[in-house]
C-alpha cells in the first residue's frame, strides 16, 4: 500500500539526495586562494569552467533519487521492493566512498584544501531512512505471511 510509513521514509531519501544534486558537496581552496566548488558531476572552478569531471559519481547520485521513487510503486511487489531497497543503500554508501576518492584525488591533482560542506552526509542520512523503509517493507511482508498460514 502506498499510504505506509516506509513511502515517507522513501520519499524524503529521494528528495534528500536531490539536494545533492543541487548543493556543491565541497569547496576546494589552492594555495593562490582559487577557489574551486565539488559538485555531483566534477569539480569547478570560481567561473563555472569545468575542471575534473566525475561521471561515475555523477550517474549514481542520479539513479538513487530514481529507484527511491521508483520502488514507492512497487508496493504489490515487497521482495523486490526490500532488494532494491538493500541495492540502493548498497548505491549510497558506493557515492560515499566515490565522494571520498574524487575530492583526493582532486587534492592531489589540483593541489587544494577540500573543506566539505553538510551536504557530504546527506548519503549517509539517505541509507538510513531507506534502511528504516526496508525494515517497514519486511514487517508488512512478514504480516502477509502469518495472515497466509492462518487461512
Amino acid at each position: 500500500m502506498i499510504q505506509r510509513i516506509q513511502t515517507i521514509y522513501l520519499l524524503l531519501a529521494a528528495v534528500i539526495l536531490g539536494l545533492v544534486l543541487l548543493l556543491p558537496i565541497a569547496s576546494m581552496v589552492d594555495a593562490q586562494a582559487n577557489s574551486f566548488s565539488y559538485l555531483f558531476y566534477g569539480v569547478v572552478d570560481s567561473s563555472n569552467t569545468l575542471v575534473i569531471i566525475d561521471y561515475p559519481l555523477a550517474i549514481i547520485l542520479c539513479l538513487i533519487p530514481f529507484l527511491n521513487l521508483i520502488t514507492i510503486f512497487l508496493y504489490k511487489s515487497r521482495i523486490l521492493q526490500m532488494r532494491i531497497c538493500i541495492f540502493n543503500i548498497l548505491l549510497m554508501f558506493g557515492s560515499l566512498a566515490l565522494i571520498w576518492f574524487y575530492s583526493y584525488e582532486a587534492e592531489n591533482v589540483l593541489f587544494v584544501d577540500t573543506y566539505f560542506s553538510y551536504p557530504v552526509v546527506f548519503p549517509l542520512v539517505a541509507a538510513i531512512l531507506t534502511f528504516m523503509a526496508f525494515r517497514g517493507i519486511r514487517k508488512d511482508e512478514i504480516l502477509v505471511k502469518s495472515a497466509d498460514r492462518i487461512r
